[in-house]
């Protein structure tokens, strides 16, 4: 899977400018459910994501630390899961065919 850099207008383009002029953009940091919603738009486009994957997106408006509270938030919020491997996924119940299987899925991820 190539993790080319996703257009950078699409993961700023619900952030106020601040300043701007030939060279460079100055955008406000995205707020707590901003950045959420960014993430979760990442994961939408690329399916699975590590969170130096997401960073390495996100480098100049968030830092790691607020990235790995938003997913712990996401977690949670079980909007997304994560392997054993570091990489997380978004949850979509859409994606199963009987629903009295995802509590099945669930156990597995319940030591994240």
């Amino acid at each position: 899977m190539g993790m080319e850099r996703v257009n950078r207008d699409s993961i700023t383009k619900n952030l106020s400018v601040i300043y701007e002029d030939m060279d460079v953009v100055v955008y406000t940091a995205p707020n707590e459910d901003e950045l959420k919603n960014i993430i979760l738009n990442l994961l939408k486009e690329y399916e699975k994501m590590t969170i130096r994957d997401i960073h390495s997106h996100l480098s100049g408006l968030a830092s790691e630390d607020k990235i790995r509270y938003a997913l712990n938030d996401l977690l949670k919020e079980n909007m997304v899961i994560a392997d054993r491997y570091g990489y997380f996924y978004l949850m979509r119940v859409d994606d199963y065919e009987d629903y009295e299987e995802l509590d099945e899925y669930e156990d597995l991820y319940s030591e994240f």
